[in-house]
């Protein structure tokens, strides 16, 4: 054995190594507690009020304009002035009478990836009584 003393450096953070592993627990029991209350919507234009909800809250989280996040659409699908494309005013009919004017479900994918929001999904997901895991963006 070598009769050299092992000194412990001082100024090493100390690693918590508890943390990771209730916050492991606490997902699990999140994840296999009871699911949450169905909520099934009463009619079409229910269903196309809580969507046009959740798309205006992502929105409002995001702290974009509608005008910004038609350009964002837009540029999300590639789809330049010429081209069939979203407008401003297309856009608040979607999210101002969404009874009237239901939002196509594509966008959807433009939004959460915009707005880095899953809360549009989560609520669909809800209603199946599923719930929606991210890894880090969104909810």
């Amino acid at each position: 054995m070598s009769k050299k003393e092992n000194r412990i450096d001082t100024k090493q953070a100390a690693f918590d190594f508890d943390r990771p592993l209730q916050e492991y627990e606490n997902l699990r029991v999140k994840l296999t507690a009871a699911p949450e209350k169905t909520h099934q919507c009463e009619s079409f234009a229910e269903g196309c009020i809580e969507i046009a909800a959740t798309v205006k809250s992502a929105l409002r989280a995001s702290g974009m304009s509608r005008e910004e996040m038609v350009d964002a659409i837009n540029a999300y699908f590639g789809v330049d002035r010429k081209g069939k494309r979203l407008s401003i005013h297309m856009f608040n009919n979607h999210l101002s009478k969404p009874a009237g004017y239901p939002l196509p479900a594509v966008y959807i994918f433009a939004i959460q990836h915009i707005t880095g929001s899953l809360e549009t999904i989560e609520a669909l997901a809800k209603s199946e009584q599923a719930r929606v895991i991210s890894g880090g963006r969104g909810a």
